[in-house]
């Protein structure tokens, strides 16, 4: 596919395996020699690979005895059980390769698996999705903590937690303690005492999974924190901000023979709005979708959003844009007419709205030309007007495209919302949107022959810093669950490609062999 104006079509250099069919031999090879290789594991990678790949409910009932087994030199026994668990589980070892990857044996993935760690295949392995996200956080915490303060953690500050005996790893105890309902429980039990403990970057890897009880940080012990001359108001009832996401995925065909801009239909923008819905639910915002409308509808939802009262009420605007877009800072509606981000910022504001923040998230191209990658090892004042408090995050810098999957959503969209998942309600949403920058600086991909790379750019007019906070419970787990749906869309849409390439293969193969039998030698 082309690149135009917001997407880049990525996939693996001409003549080179792709990174899924390197995957796929390394898969081979492990379900060959995947006893033989975890018995060089340590005693503690060994019980960390079992943490990772086990279910709750195998991790709950066995856990502890593995632990065991494992430390009491019974590591091949145990691992053997591990690996029936995750073969009955997941018909496959794609597990045990992800966890390898994730305590860092680069050498068993490289020397015996024919994997090659080079920057691609270290964010594919990076990707991977078998492990559970609360797993991999809790094994953050567990690695980043010498026995001596895993020890000291239980003995000052998990009183609850029962341990008979001191040098046990962390892993062995929490699972020892733990049964199925208690799962996230243990969770928001250590998140508690990392935080008691001043331990803050590793609790920050538990932040997101922790159960949101009268304990934890609250609306009104956030604002507490905030100093109030820094940072615009926070909220004080939901809904605390309002989120218009803007989703332009088909255009009109072209009217006349001058028009002549290609505008394909944007494949993978809808992730991008559940993914984007999910999110700004997790801060208390109402989220109202708008799809593809021309420049009449457009301009007539804001006239009629600017007069609603129903703003006053809001501390914060939130505007998503996805489209296509030009180097000329302009973007394009259903009807294929442009507009352009300063009349979008005009067209929304409202009296309403006064000192308070409005933030614009433009996912689109504003240039055709790929960002190519070096890879290298005082007074207050009282006055105000329309453009101010505003700020305007772009998805790319100017003359350049952005990145659009067509299978997993934009490059910017995903990073941005992973960004706020984590850091939304710790830190200022500029700081927020240099973690996103960070992120995306990290990405290559593949066009044409040719890697690719991306940077968003942020301009604004804030007077303060904005800082969103948590919602409350009910509004919480709303979001939590527009993200689970999402995860498993993708992970469903993954399984039916997956399958389609196998059975495509397999029709091949079968073709050739038909053409090899038919053949005679003379």
């Amino acid at each position: 596919m082309a690149m135009v104006r917001d997407a880049t079509s990525l996939g693996p250099a001409d003549g080179c395996s792709s990174p899924s069919d390197i995957l796929l031999m390394a898969q081979v090879k492990l379900t060959s020699e995947v006893r033989t290789i975890l018995q060089d594991l340590d005693k503690y990678e060994a019980i960390s690979v079992a943490f990772l790949v086990l279910d709750i409910d195998n991790l709950s009932r066995q856990g502890f005895k593995l632990c065991q087994y494992i430390c009491d030199s019974r590591a091949k026994e145990a691992m053997e059980q591990v690996v029936n668990v995750v073969r009955r589980n997941f018909c496959d070892l794609k597990p045990i390769l992800e966890a390898l990857y994730i305590v860092g044996r680069y050498d068993l993935l490289q020397e015996r698996l024919g994997l090659c760690i080079d920057h691609v295949l270290h964010n594919v392995l990076k990707g991977l999705d078998s492990v559970d996200n609360d797993r991999k956080a809790l094994y953050c915490v567990f690695a980043g903590m010498a026995q001596e303060q895993a020890d000291e953690l239980i003995q000052k500050r998990l009183p609850g937690w029962y341990c008979p005996e001191m040098g046990r790893p962390l892993e062995e105890t929490f699972v020892r303690n733990l049964n199925v309902v208690k799962y996230h429980q243990l969770i928001t039990e250590l998140f508690e005492a990392l935080i008691e403990e001043d331990r803050e970057t590793l609790a920050s890897y538990l932040s997101p999974f922790i159960i949101r009880t009268s304990r934890a940080p609250s609306l009104v012990s956030q604002q507490s924190q905030v100093n109030e001359e820094n940072y615009y108001p926070l909220p004080t009832c939901y809904p605390y901000g309002l989120c218009i996401i803007i989703n332009i995925k088909t255009f009109m065909k072209p009217r006349g023979i001058n028009d002549n801009v290609p505008l394909s239909k944007r494949h993978g923008s809808d992730i991008d709005k559940e993914r984007l819905t999910g999110t700004f639910k997790l801060f208390g915002f109402q989220v109202l979708h708008f799809d593809n409308p021309d420049h009449e509808k457009i301009n007539q939802f804001f006239k009629n959003l600017r007069v609603n009262p129903y703003l006053a009420v809001v501390s914060c605007l939130a505007v998503c844009i996805m489209t296509h877009g030009d180097e000329q800072d302009q973007i394009y509606l259903h009807d294929r007419s442009c507009i352009s981000i300063t009349d979008i910022r005009k067209l929304c504001f409202s009296q309403a709205l006064l000192n308070k923040p409005r933030l614009y998230f433009v996912q689109a191209c504003r240039g055709e030309q790929p960002l190519k990658p070096i890879l290298l090892q005082q007074d207050t004042c009282s006055v105000t007007h329309m453009e101010s408090d505003c700020l305007i995050s772009a998805a790319t810098v100017n003359g350049y495209s952005a990145v659009r999957s067509q299978t997993e959503g934009s490059w910017y969209i995903t990073d941005l919302c992973h960004a706020l998942q984590e850091y939304g309600h710790k830190l200022p949403i500029k700081n927020v949107l240099q973690k996103t920058r960070k992120s995306l600086k990290s990405r290559v991909g593949v066009m044409s022959n040719t890697y690719v790379t991306q940077l968003s750019e942020d301009k604004d007019t804030l007077t303060k810093d904005v800082q969103l906070v948590r919602a409350d419970m009910k509004y919480f787990l709303d979001g939590i669950v527009d993200l689970v749906k999402l995860e498993v869309m993708e992970k469903l849409l993954e399984e039916t490609l997956e399958q389609a390439l196998t059975e495509l293969e397999s029709s091949h193969l079968s073709s050739l062999f038909n053409s090899f039998a038919g053949m005679g030698i003379s």
